[in-house]
């Protein structure tokens, strides 16, 4: 729902300066980006293990939470979930991102009365959600086959995939558009086409 990828780009820019590694683009993060994130900063040639990735993964969440501010949520992101809320469609957030701050995230956008279960990493080194993914239908009393998970990333498919809901794949996020096309699932350029998906 947030539109942060510039800030997470620039974010890992400082990281790979500080180690003497060639900057990377917007594009080309998009590119490349994949969870685990300790495998990705691996490709990229940053630590991606021990003390070293520790402080890597605390130095980001630390300059992400100064910076969140600078984002805005992506284009009509607060009226589909408004939509979707009037339609009977209840919202969850499962995140690889640390659970007090995406709390604190939600409700500085507004979106607290939207949300209706907040699933986070009790770690800031977002390890993956598929281990997490079915105690969390579980907790809402959802069936698999009733759920549609939206993502952004190749990983969002891959955990809809493992769990046996729907998923969804948007297009303008962290994974840019033919890397998510070669699942062969559908996906959606703008927020608003959830409502559309789910109503048809």
């Amino acid at each position: 729902m947030v539109d942060d990828v510039h800030i997470c780009v620039d974010i890992l820019n400082n990281a790979l300066a500080k180690h003497q590694i060639e900057k990377i683009s917007i594009d080309e993060y998009r590119r490349k980006f994949f969870f685990p994130v300790a495998r990705f900063y691996q490709m990229l040639g940053l630590p991606s293990y021990g003390p070293k990735y520790q402080a890597l993964a605390e130095d980001y969440i630390f300059e992400y939470r100064n910076r969140f501010k600078e984002c805005n949520l992506h284009p009509l992101a607060f009226q589909t979930l408004e939509r979707l809320q009037a339609y009977g469609v209840s919202h969850s957030i499962l995140t690889a991102g640390k659970q007090s701050d995406v709390e604190y995230f939600i409700n500085y956008y507004g979106l607290d009365g939207q949300i209706h279960f907040v699933d986070g990493a009790n770690n800031v080194e977002a390890s993956g959600k598929d281990e997490r993914a079915l105690e969390h239908l579980s907790f809402l009393d959802v069936n698999c086959d009733e759920a549609l998970l939206v993502g952004d990333t190749c990983h969002d498919w891959e955990v809809a995939r493992l769990i046996g809901c729907k998923p969804l794949l948007f297009t303008n996020g962290h994974v840019e558009m033919e890397r998510l096309k070669q699942w062969n699932t559908p996906t959606i350029a703008c927020l608003s086409e959830v409502y559309d998906w789910v109503s048809n």
